[in-house]
């Protein structure tokens, strides 16, 4: 399933990575774009969007 969440404190490809490392660590197949310009992630993958947005919570960003 695709997912798209915004994230208004995603500031850097640095935070983008830090996301993107998150949700890789739950999926490891999961495919994630973070884009710090438009605060977007894109992300595709089988595990719940509930876990995905906790492992972004948990990484220390807020979800929109």
């Amino acid at each position: 399933m695709l997912i798209q969440l915004t994230i208004p404190d995603m500031m850097c490809s640095a935070c983008a990575n830090t996301i993107s490392q998150a949700i890789t660590e739950i999926d490891p197949q999961a495919k994630v774009e973070a884009d710090p310009v438009t605060k977007l992630v894109k992300i595709e993958s089988q595990t719940s969007e509930v876990d995905l947005r906790s492992a972004i919570v948990a990484a220390g960003y807020t979800l929109a």
